[in-house]
This record gives structure tokens, sequence and C-alpha cells, in this order.
């Protein structure tokens, strides 16, 4: 039995959540953070970018594209605003109000968005697209391996010992 797209996008909208949940903890480590922040901006940067083209793909093999077109655009619109979540909690100090503020504002987004694709989004590439619809789970699951492939991950903060001694002064 092949996996359904639906499945696929459940999972990545409930890994970003666990991410996000990890910034939130107060036991989190500054590495801890760091990882967690990384791993939200790839998984959220590769899952968008996945979906706007296999979606985009979808709404040019539908019956109406017009008005396909419109549900998928109101979701491509909330990656959009995922990104500027996800920028406001980048450039707040860790665990400051605004902080914890933009990782819940974050979070709440990618909730909102799961919903409204489940609920509006697929239902209506099922309807409108048909032919399109079996085969989305495999264009997605390789878009975005694809997207994930041309990205990079933040440098981790690496201080050799040699530049820490040249910063303090002390040679040897």
């Amino acid at each position: 039995m092949a996996i359904d797209i639906l499945a696929l996008l459940r999972r990545d909208h409930e890994d970003l959540s666990r991410g996000i949940a990890a910034l939130l903890s107060p036991q989190a480590t500054i590495l801890q953070i760091r990882t967690a922040l990384d791993g939200a901006r790839l998984g959220l940067t590769a899952h968008a970018e996945a979906e706007d083209i296999v979606f985009a793909h979808a709404v040019r093999q539908s019956m109406e594209p017009r008005a396909l077109a419109l549900v998928v655009e109101e979701a491509s619109q909330s990656h959009k605003l995922q990104e500027v979540a996800l920028a406001s909690l980048v450039c707040a100090p860790v665990g400051t109000p605004g902080w914890y503020d933009s990782a819940g504002w974050l979070r709440q987004l990618v909730a909102d968005h799961a919903t409204y694709e489940e609920k509006h989004v697929l239902p209506a590439i099922r309807d409108l697209s048909p032919v399109a619809y079996p085969k989305l789970a495999g264009r997605f699951a390789t878009e975005r391996l694809r997207q994930l492939s041309m990205m990079a991950p933040s440098a981790p903060v690496y201080v050799p010992e040699a530049v820490r001694r040249i910063a303090a002064g002390v040679r040897r």
C-alpha cells in the first residue's frame, strides 16, 4: 500500500512542532537550542519548498486550476508567515519574553497551517486534481529530499584552542 501525502505532511508538521517545543523547554542548553533552531530552519524551508512545487504541479493538472490555486496559495502564504516568525525567533535574545513569544507564535502558525491543509488543501486537490493526488506523496518525498540536499546546516560554534589563546593575548 502506497503512503498518502497526508501521512508525510503530518509527520513534517509534527516534527516541526516537536522541534519548536524543544526550544521552549526551560532545561534546554544553548547547544540544544541552536540544534533545534537549525532543525526548524532546515525542516521548515525544505517542507515549504517541496510543498509549493508539488502543489503547483497539482494545480497545473487540475480540472479547475484557478479554484485550486486559491486554496493552495493560502498554504503558501502561511509558509511565508512561518518564515517571518522563525526570523523573529532567531533575532530575539534567547530566553527573553520576546524569544518565548516568537517560539509560541511559530508553533501556533505551524499548527494552524497543518489544520488548514488537512481540512482544505488536500480535499481540494483530491477533488479537483484526482490524477495528480495519488502521486503527491512520492513527489513530495523526492522534492523534500532534493531541497534538503541543497541546504547546509548552520555552522557550529567551534573555536580552536589556538584562536582562543590569540584572542586572550596568550602566545605559546
